[in-house]
């Protein structure tokens, strides 16, 4: 089965995103999803690139949860959608405890309970017809006179997709939202066969699940498996995702990447270092274009097993400009559908 081919431009440049974006239209790709982060906006990036294109989708992957109020929030993501001419998919997400904490000093560690919260007061708000109210465990509100029904009837549907990495958020977010966004390290098979597979199955067909996957393609393989090894070294380092690798034969990699995290102060070559081969192989898709082209598809082959039905090429958050760029039209002229 052929999965839908998309690519997320997770990264901190902004200038080069909306000339890939056309190139990536013009090859066939489904959708580009852009990524936030506190130095960037997923939604004004959305905006920018939809603007700057004409047909293919254009989703956040993702776009915080909780830093904007859920009606405000639904006003945004209706502006992009109408905008953008109904191409729009709003991707949430509630980062990780730690990082709410840190970046935006929100403790309520009820995440999954908020994001069901914030998403039906966005729904409620798509069909207000002048009037709306909520009154949930976490949002409330009352706004005479709002009336964004007739905008929302008249585009397509925007879909909510929910984005997660454990057990818990993934299956609070299938109950609450349209689809799934799934974090790049879903992608280890074990976890991926135990966990994400039977949530999907219990949604049924035909719910849509996106899989994110560490994309590096470069004719030197080696500098591509490099920069794959840093992407899993970056996501390992975080406490709690070492569930992801539980049963694999490196399940012991993610607390040796964290404790040389720490020692080291995040010396990102160092910490890279302990990430083993076989995770590389197992978790990316990186090498040379003639490599990346041979394996892609017995790595769709196994995704659509799983109940996958789109495919996002991630890039790493972390190269410069013209490393960035170069990788984005490798993994445009070596995946395109």
């Amino acid at each position: 089965m052929a999965l839908r081919r998309s690519i997320v431009f997770a990264t901190s440049l902004f200038a080069p995103l909306t000339g890939l974006a056309r190139e990536a239209e013009a090859a066939g790709f489904d959708r580009v999803w852009t990524t936030e982060f506190p130095d960037r906006d997923a939604l004004v990036r959305a905006t920018v690139i939809g603007l700057a294109t004409e047909r293919i989708g254009v989703a956040t992957g993702i776009a915080y949860s909780f830093t904007r109020h859920p009606l405000a929030l639904a006003a945004a993501a209706l502006d992009v959608h109408e905008a953008i001419g109904g191409r729009f998919t709003l991707g949430l997400g509630t980062a990780t405890a730690a990082m709410r904490s840190r970046w935006y000093g929100l403790d309520d560690g009820r995440a999954i309970g908020r994001l069901a919260d914030a998403v039906a007061l966005i729904r409620a708000a798509w069909v207000a017809d002048g009037r709306f109210r909520h009154e949930g465990e976490f949002f409330r509100g009352r706004v005479e006179g709002l009336d964004l029904a007739p905008r929302a009837a008249a585009l397509p549907p925007l879909p909510i997709l929910g984005s997660g990495l454990n057990a818990a958020m993934l299956r609070g977010a299938a109950r609450c939202c349209d689809g799934l966004g799934l974090h790049p390290l879903a992608a280890a098979p074990l976890y991926a066969e135990r966990t994400v597979a039977p949530i999907l199955a219990a949604r049924g067909n035909g719910f849509p699940a996106a899989m994110w996957v560490i994309t590096q393609i470069d004719e030197d393989g080696e500098a591509a498996r490099g920069r794959a090894r840093r992407a899993l070294a970056f996501f390992f380092s975080t406490p709690g995702y070492e569930t992801a690798a539980e049963g694999e034969p490196w399940a012991d990699a993610p607390e040796r990447i964290r404790r040389r995290f720490t020692e080291t102060r995040a010396d990102w070559d160092a910490v890279s270092a302990e990430v083993p081969d076989e995770m590389v192989d197992a978790m990316t898709l990186a090498g040379t274009p003639d490599e990346v082209r041979a394996r892609l598809p017995a790595v769709e082959s196994r995704l659509a097993d799983l109940g996958i039905d789109e495919l996002v090429f991630q890039t790493g958050a972390d190269l410069d400009e013209p490393t960035f760029v170069a990788n984005c039209r490798q993994i445009i002229a070596c995946c395109h559908p």
